[in-house]
This record gives C-alpha cells, sequence and structure tokens, in this order.
C-alpha cells in the first residue's frame, strides 16, 4: 500500500487514510523566452518552469460520530505549513516542494466509507531527496550536483568578522558577522534570527552548478552547514 509523507506526517498515521489511486505526475514544463540577435539566429533562454499538479484519492472510514473529527484532523494536516515537502513512496527518490493544497469535497460512497481527493499544486522542479539533508564542511570541499538543473542552496555560516565564500568562480562576502549568519539562495535572503543582513552581503547569491562544485572561503570561519538542494525535471 503507497503512501505519502506531508507536514512531517504519514497520510497511514492520520485516520487510517489509504490511497486509491497511482497519480500522474506531469512532466516539467519549461517556460523559455526568445532573445532576439541582430544579424544571428535568436537564442532561446530558459526563463522559469509551470506549476504541476498531483492528486491523490484518498479513503478512510467513519460513522457519522465520528466524522466531524477525523474531517478535521486531516484537513489540518494537509493545510497547515510545518513543512512544505511531499515525499511519495512509489517515488522514492523524488521530493515535491508544495505552493497549494486542494481538498475536494468529502463523498460517503458506502456506510462509513468516506472519500476525497487532494490535490497538491508543487514547483515544476522536483527535489532530490539525497540533496535535502544538512551536511557540515570545516574546510575547503568539492560538492557534486548530481540533479539536472542548478542547485540554490541554504547556507548557514558560523564565524566572525567579514567573511568571503567561494563557489567555483564566484563568490560573495557578509560583514561584521557575529557566530553566525544564513544564506538562503532560495529566498535570496542573508539574515541571523529576524536580523536582515543583506545590506552587509555582496555578491551573488550562490548557486550550485550541474557537476562538480569546488566551495573556499577566507576570513574566521568554523564551520559551514550545507542544504543544497539538488534538483531535477
Amino acid at each position: 500500500m503507497s503512501y505519502i509523507e506531508y507536514n512531517n506526517l504519514i497520510s497511514e498515521n492520520i485516520e487510517g487514510l489509504k490511497i486509491e489511486n497511482i497519480p500522474a505526475v506531469p512532466a516539467t514544463a519549461i517556460i523559455y523566452e526568445t532573445v532576439e540577435v541582430d544579424g544571428g539566429e535568436n537564442l532561446t533562454k530558459i526563463k522559469g518552469f509551470s506549476d504541476i499538479e498531483i492528486s491523490f484519492n484518498f479513503v478512510y472510514k467513519a460513522n457519522e460520530n465520528e466524522y466531524f473529527r477525523k474531517k478535521a484532523r486531516i484537513d489540518n494536516w494537509l493545510l497547515s505549513s510545518t513543512s512544505k515537502y511531499l515525499f511519495y513512496s512509489m517515488d522514492k527518490y523524488k521530493i515535491y516542494k508544495v505552493k497549494q493544497v486542494k481538498i475536494s469535497e468529502t463523498k460517503t460512497t458506502v456506510r462509513r466509507v468516506r472519500r476525497f481527493t487532494a490535490t497538491f499544486v508543487c514547483n515544476g522542479l522536483k527535489y532530490m531527496e539525497s540533496g535535502l539533508k544538512s551536511q557540515t564542511i570545516t574546510s575547503g570541499t568539492t560538492l557534486n550536483n548530481f540533479g539536472t538543473y542548478e542547485a540554490k542552496p541554504y547556507l548557514k555560516i558560523y564565524g566572525n568578522g567579514n567573511i568571503t565564500i567561494n563557489i567555483n568562480d564566484s563568490s560573495f562576502t557578509i560583514k561584521n558577522v557575529s557566530d553566525y549568519v544564513v544564506v538562503d539562495s532560495e529566498i535570496m535572503e542573508c539574515y541571523k534570527d529576524n536580523i536582515n543582513f543583506g545590506k552587509n552581503m555582496t555578491g551573488d547569491y550562490p548557486v550550485f552548478s550541474i557537476g562538480k562544485n569546488k566551495i573556499g572561503w577566507s576570513g574566521s570561519i568554523k564551520k559551514v552547514e550545507i542544504i543544497p538542494r539538488w534538483r531535477c525535471y
């Protein structure tokens, strides 16, 4: 029996939910941009990715006295925002980042048997499970991006003073660091706790290209925690 994990909970553990279908997972839809070149062939660039929708048909049992309580728990699980990552047991190596969840009307097909459909609106690119695990480095190293598209990592940098991180041929500098600072390329923010450090940062937000990525630094840095967020079509 297949299951999903969402908001850090497994569907089977939510009022005994069962999945009745194998969902159709759309291919990544790439949005292209055409750039005109005077006197030459036009260039085609990737502009972005369309969202995809994945629908699961759920069934569970509830008598009249249980129904509203069970439905409330199911709705709370699906609509809360503890974690926006969706894992499907039949597709073990990819994880989807959810932007929205739509829940259909619940229908009673047989006495006590309740059915509904949950549709997850997700980012067009998928995430590799291995790329969502944190890893710590204490010196320069090389990370391999085995995905099929560039990755936008999360970095938690422990250090003090003015620090510079080098990734391949790019670098960024953060001034006046005290203990640690976070750089999140996905949301393009640099911060510590609730304090915005964007004004202290110069350079581009880091990106991991496909293949090898050489990482180094200068300044007083003890360690860097990295969630690389490898992505694929």
